[in-house]
């Protein structure tokens, strides 16, 4: 194993109530309107600039991104990611493995993201729903991050927590690896299709990475 790739939001990020937050004050303000968590959630695909034109009416659109930007910073403040999270990242760094983020975001959100969490130094590239024209499942974003590293398939993973990203992650080729390691994530750990393998814990995941084990057979999972 040479590279791994991971999704952003709920794998290496606990940005998800971050971004329900800024959604849902963005919609109140503008539409009068409760979203709850599901029905965010069922908007994911396009970017959040994309979430945010198709939702709102076009003469809103500009003073309806700039309130979603700046909720969105804002929470940054008041709450932060996991350690461990960042644990991971050092060691799988210090390792000698390359790191790749694939993810829906757009590049705004990325960049305050990777920058108010401190995780840009981390990553050898980021791909964003900015840089592609099909949004995952689609594989394209992962093919690009592939190839623009280098990488090759038989020597890299994909770590999400969706089914789009095992969808995503297969399709190009991939082994892929579901997580369920935050708070809040977008399938809770029930996957469909189910990822090659799992882990629930990411201590559990470095350790399987960095031992000889990482060859244990497509549908293993591991629990803390």
């Amino acid at each position: 194993m040479r590279t791994i790739l991971f999704d952003f939001d709920g794998t290496v990020a606990d940005t998800l109530p971050l971004i329900f937050t800024a959604f849902r004050s963005t919609f109140q303000r503008f539409l009068h309107k409760h979203y709850t968590d599901e029905q965010i959630i069922a908007l994911f695909g396009p970017t959040e600039t994309g979430i945010v034109k198709k939702e709102l009416p076009p003469h809103e659109h500009d003073s309806g991104l700039e309130h979603f930007f700046a909720a969105y910073t804002d929470e940054h403040l008041r709450l932060h990611n996991p350690p461990e999270v960042t644990q991971m990242l050092e060691q799988l760094r210090n390792a000698g493995f390359q790191l790749g983020i694939v993810t829906g975001k757009g590049s705004r959100s990325a960049e305050i993201s990777l920058r108010e969490w401190k995780l840009d130094g981390y990553f050898d590239i980021v791909i964003t729903g900015d840089d592609v024209t099909d949004p995952k499942p689609h594989p394209e974003g992962i093919l690009l991050a592939m190839q623009k590293l280098g990488a090759d398939p038989r020597e890299t993973i994909y770590v999400g927590d969706s089914d789009a990203d095992v969808i995503a992650g297969r399709a190009a080729g991939l082994q892929t690896v579901g997580v369920n390691w935050l708070a809040v994530t977008q399938k809770g750990g029930k996957f469909d299709p189910a990822p090659d393998y799992l882990f629930t814990d990411v201590q559990s995941f470095v350790n399987w990475i960095l031992s000889l084990e990482n060859l244990a057979p497509p549908g293993f999972v591991a629990e803390p």
